[in-house]
């Protein structure tokens, strides 16, 4: 049998890797203030200084043996955060694939599919999702360096300029958006019990990591493509759709490819941290459950189209409550205290 409840530290930085980049890859002009252009770069600079400064509250927190997880009512709190975010991840991506991917299939359809595959591999643990992670992580490296590869001719630098295009308020803005997207501070310590070996340098290196390939796309998206991706909804994707071998091929398949798997990690990942947030009940049983929530919760937003919006509400107020300040003040209130016993 599967070792459910363990993994390794390459699966840890495998799973904070795709979950950091996979929403920015395709939604970074949905999220982000002012015309693309070139200071999208500097806001990615400051976005990695402002994560590991805003990190250093969670990895204290690990280092000292505190943790938030141990009291049972803010784990129910952690519960709703993340399940809030994976119904974010669904409808984000439901609306990409309903509009760009299969504009005949209705979106409700994805959320159906991702929904059941995403209740069932909760179910099957922790370890089996990072067996897979691994292979996402090594289809998505070697996808962005064949594109890359593949684009580097049509890299103009003449295509970057003017550097500055939008106000330093909107660059830093871009800035706090890009670092706050995301839930990995909470991954830290929800899943400490759940890694086999020491969890830091593999938590630190997959956010780098992922900043450093964000970096690499964007500087060759916007050498190819210039003002022209300002025009597209999904530039990364136009990027990959340009990409070809001859004539006749063209590569987009390898970012959709790569992309479903990264969404559909982030989503059981998301789904199974919120089952062991809380202590009590059956695993099987907290799956189903909050399989259940996910569902309904991306119906509402799917129809109200919150998701999709660049709002405080979704960008940036749940990660201040929940992956900085929660543990700031168990940093500095809390008691060292053992681990959550595996569920």
């Amino acid at each position: 049998m599967p070792k459910r409840n363990k993994i390794s530290p390459f699966g840890l930085f495998c799973l904070v890797y795709l979950s950091r980049i996979v929403v920015s890859l395709t939604a970074v002009s949905s999220m982000t203030y002012g015309a693309i252009g070139a200071d999208l770069l500097i806001s990615l600079v400051i976005s990695l200084g402002l994560t590991l400064v805003l990190s250093l509250p969670a990895v204290y927190c690990y280092a000292k043996g505190k943790n938030p997880f141990d009291n049972g009512f803010v784990g129910l709190l952690y519960l709703l955060f993340f399940i809030f975010l994976s119904s974010v991840n669904i409808s984000r991506f439901s609306y990409f694939a309903s509009t760009t991917l299969n504009p005949e299939t209705k979106a409700w359809l994805f959320v159906v599919i991702i929904a059941v595959c995403a209740w069932y591999c909760c179910k099957l643990g922790i370890e089996a999702l990072t067996r897979f992670a691994g292979f996402a992580f090594l289809l998505t490296v070697i996808g962005i360096i064949f594109v890359v590869s593949m684009n580097i001719k049509g890299y103009r630098e003449i295509n970057l300029y003017p550097v500055v295009t939008n106000s330093t308020g909107v660059i830093l803005r871009n800035a706090v958006i890009l670092s706050s997207n995301t839930a990995e501070l909470a991954y830290l310590l929800c899943l400490r019990d759940r890694v086999n070996g020491y969890a830091l340098k593999s938590f630190v290196g997959g956010i780098i990591g992922a900043y450093a390939t964000l970096f690499t796309i964007i500087l060759i998206m916007l050498g190819i493509m210039g003002d022209g991706a300002r025009l597209e909804d999904f530039p990364v994707f136009t990027l990959f759709q340009m990409t070809k071998i001859n004539y006749l091929e063209r590569l987009d398949v390898l970012h959709i490819s790569f992309w479903i798997t990264g969404i559909f990690i982030k989503t059981v990942l998301l789904q199974y941290c919120a089952a062991i947030s809380i202590k009590r009940f059956n695993m099987n049983k907290k799956c189903t459950v909050i399989g259940v929530i996910t569902f309904a919760l991306t119906v509402v937003m799917l129809q109200t189209g919150l998701s999709l919006k660049a709002s405080p509400i979704i960008l940036n107020i749940p990660f201040w409550i929940f992956c900085v300040l929660i543990p700031l003040i168990t940093l500095v209130f809390g008691k060292r205290k053992s681990t959550n016993e595996a569920n």
